[in-house]
């Protein structure tokens, strides 16, 4: 099979999700690179892309976080002043929780498709 599509796990209906986190869930599972289950998109990115504000992609993170659907890892680089910038957040997908009758495995979110997902 072809085509640019990615896989979720049936159970994640099951976790109580708002429409919000579903959306904002289901962006970073089809940006995550599909051997790690990362991705490292910007707020401003989420929230152009997901049609909502910088201040719900926050909110909604926080939340998934929360729920152990994802964990987040700030990135920074150095500014030429010696400071340290925040550049983005790598999001980790995490394997859904068992409450959810989710399995041990991230191996149910893994997409089919060939593109990269960044």
């Amino acid at each position: 099979m072809r085509g640019n599509f990615f896989k979720m796990d049936n159970d994640i209906f099951k976790c109580g999700l708002g429409a919000y986190e579903f959306m904002v869930y289901s962006y970073l599972v089809m940006k995550s690179d599909r051997e790690k289950m990362t991705c490292y998109p910007t707020v401003s990115k989420i929230a152009m892309d997901c049609g909502i504000s910088k201040s719900q992609v926050h909110k909604v993170t926080t939340s998934l976080e929360k729920k152990g659907l994802i964990s987040k890892q700030m990135r920074y680089k150095d500014t030429n002043n010696g400071k340290k910038h925040q550049t983005s957040s790598l999001y980790h997908i995490e394997p859904l929780p068992t409450q959810y009758g989710g399995s041990t495995s991230v191996l149910n979110t893994h997409s089919f498709s060939n593109m990269e997902g960044k």
